[in-house]
């Protein structure tokens, strides 16, 4: 599901806002042996207020 998806959906029953925050992914591992390339990941945190 798209973030543009959420938004019109949940913009039906109130006052929609969202939040984005990129972390720093967390290495348990050797990064030579990572199957995953990327160093930091999104958090998307959607807000409704309703009427």
């Amino acid at each position: 599901m798209s973030i543009d998806d959420v938004k019109h959906i949940m913009s039906q029953y109130g006052r929609y806002d969202l939040i984005q925050t990129d972390y720093q992914r967390f290495k348990a591992d050797k990064t030579e042996a990572r199957n995953h390339k990327a160093d930091s990941t999104v958090e998307y945190l959607h807000v409704l207020e309703k009427y």
